[in-house]
C-alpha cells in the first residue's frame, strides 16, 4: 500500500517538471526568433510554435508576448510586419502580411483572430491586391474576430468584439461587433488611451 503523500509528490513533481520545460522552451524559442527576426526589442518573448514566413521582414518591439500557434505569412515577398511595444498576440492568430501590417503599441489580439491584408477580387487565382493595414495603439481585438482586407485602419483604443467580421475602417475608440461589424458603443476614456 502506497503512503498517502506519494501520489501528491508524484503530482507536484510532474507539475514542476512541466513548468520548467515550458520555461526552457520559451527561452529557447525566444532566443531562436531573436536571432532571425529583423529586430526584436528587449523583454519580448515568443513561445515555441510561432511561425514567421519571412522573419527578416518582421520587427517586434519591446515587452511583447506572442503565444504558440501564431502564424504570419504572405503571398508575395517583401511583406513587412511591424509590432509595436507591449503588444500581446494570443494563441493561433493568423496574420496575413501580404500588403504590410503594422500593429501599434499595447494592442491585444485574442485567440483565433485572422487579419488579412490582401484580396484577389472575384478570381481566387488572380495576383494578390495588396491592402496595407494599420492597427493603432491600445486596440483590443476579441477572440475569433476576422479583419478583412477592406478594413485598412483600426483607430487607437478601438475594441473589436469577439467573432466580429470587420469589413471597413474602425474609428478611434469605437466598439464594434457583429457580422458585418458595426459600431455599438464608444470607449469613454479613448482620449487618455490614444495619448
Amino acid at each position: 500500500m502506497l503512503p498517502k503523500s506519494l501520489p501528491r509528490l508524484i503530482y507536484w513533481s510532474g507539475r514542476i517538471a512541466a513548468a520548467c520545460a515550458r520555461r526552457l522552451g520559451l527561452h529557447f524559442a525566444t532566443a531562436l526568433q531573436r536571432a532571425v527576426l529583423a529586430e526584436m526589442g528587449p523583454r519580448s518573448k515568443i513561445q515555441p510554435g510561432v511561425r514567421f514566413a519571412d522573419p527578416g521582414a518582421v520587427r517586434v518591439g519591446s515587452d511583447c508576448y506572442i503565444w504558440r500557434g501564431t502564424q504570419a505569412s504572405a503571398e508575395l515577398g517583401g511583406a513587412v510586419l511591424v509590432i509595436g511595444d507591449g503588444v500581446q498576440i494570443n494563441r493561433n492568430v493568423q496574420l496575413d502580411t501580404t500588403g504590410g501590417l503594422e500593429i501599434g503599441a499595447r494592442a491585444l489580439i485574442s485567440e483565433d483572430v485572422a487579419i488579412y491584408t490582401h484580396d484577389h477580387g472575384s478570381d481566387p487565382r488572380a495576383q494578390p491586391h495588396q491592402l496595407p493595414k494599420t492597427i493603432q495603439a491600445d486596440v483590443w481585438i476579441g477572440m475569433r474576430a476576422i479583419i478583412l482586407p477592406q478594413c485598412r485602419h483600426i483607430g487607437a483604443g478601438a475594441i473589436i468584439g469577439a467573432g466580429a467580421i470587420v469589413t471597413k475602417d474602425v474609428p478611434a475608440g469605437a466598439v464594434v461587433a457583429g457580422n458585418p461589424a458595426r459600431i455599438v458603443g464608444q470607449r469613454a476614456h479613448v482620449a487618455k488611451v490614444a495619448a
